[in-house]
């Protein structure tokens, strides 16, 4: 059968095709930036340049799909795209042509804490997106995961960043709120697995990984994992929103964001042993299994500060 992914380049993207094609599935991959196809083997995948904006694009895409894998989202929009326009209306585009070509099956990536909340922009739109894919008609399974770690993530790098320019790592408030790290690779597995499971059909499942850490935590990993220590300084809420929102009005790229700063106050976690309950294996542990952060060079970390992207860094 035919699945088709959005989002197929970015830093999860990647994962989930390369656990489709390992489990022999045919696999087309919807490719908005012509040339970034290029991450995959010479024809090792089929490639649909198109748009989740654009729904006559997407009508050449979508012909023979049977699954749709729905991955396309971010923190960090710019231009024409807005938290609504990507989250809610792209994955309507993306439902309506599903639909169209009688898809059975509708994978999509929303994220823990996705609630009717408009306080909460990121948030909310993850869960307008949720509403579109229930009331689609389409068999759907909805993944709610944690905060994903990786090569190339935009999370653990940015506190390797910090901790690699200073002996000072700043914290925004008090640092205590809990997160649950889950292995992208992880992640792409799960809704792998899920393609062939029956009983996951209209199911929305949190996903985290094998334990609870909080920010203050988090900082001690990663710079254990660099051989470094360091001492953490608390930022107020206040101020560090502040200065983020200064840096969006002038950098094209910041560290932080006032969506994210604002979230720091959100539970991130799952029911412990969630994934080995449904899925039946155990997600690597975030401890151990980090070193990937030890490639940040000085450099990489200075490019990221001033608003830059370096090259370890997947695209979104």
């Amino acid at each position: 059968m035919v699945v088709l992914v959005t989002g197929s380049t970015g830093f999860l993207g990647r994962r989930v095709v390369r656990e489709l094609l390992e489990r022999g599935h045919e696999v087309r991959c919807l490719v908005h930036t012509p040339g970034r196809e290029r991450i995959f083997a010479h024809r090792e995948v089929e490639v649909q340049y198109g748009s989740i904006g654009d729904r006559t694009s997407l009508e050449n895409a979508f012909y023979d799909v049977e699954s749709v894998i729905h991955l396309v989202g971010g923190m960090r929009l710019s231009g024409s795209n807005s938290f609504d326009t990507v989250h809610r209306e792209g994955t309507a585009n993306v439902l309506a042509a599903s639909k169209e070509v009688g898809a059975r099956h509708f994978l999509h990536v929303s994220a823990i804490g996705a609630a009717n909340d408009q306080a909460y922009p990121y948030l909310h739109t993850k869960w307008l997106g949720e509403q579109e894919v229930k009331k689609s008609g389409i068999h759907f399974t909805i993944f709610r995961p944690s905060i994903l770690f990786g090569e190339g993530d935009q999370f653990l790098n940015v506190l390797a960043a910090m901790v690699r320019l200073s002996p000072f790592v700043p914290v925004i408030g008090s640092g205590k709120n809990r997160l649950q790290p889950l292995a992208a690779d992880d992640l792409a597995r799960c809704i792998a697995i899920s393609l062939s499971r029956e009983d996951l059909k209209g199911k929305t499942i949190d996903l985290g990984g094998t334990e609870r850490l909080n920010y203050n935590e988090l900082v001690i990993e990663v710079a254990r994992a660099m051989g470094k220590r360091r001492m953490r300084f608390h930022v107020p809420v206040r101020l560090m929103r502040l200065v983020a929102a200064v840096c969006q009005g002038i950098l094209p790229r910041t560290p932080v964001t006032t969506e994210q700063i604002k979230m720091l106050g959100i539970r991130n976690v799952a029911e412990l042993g969630e994934v080995e309950r449904v899925f039946g294996f155990t997600p690597k542990s975030m401890k151990g299994n980090i070193d990937y952060v030890n490639s940040l060079t000085f450099g990489d970390g200075v490019q990221m500060v001033l608003g830059g992207r370096p090259k370890i860094i997947s695209n979104p």
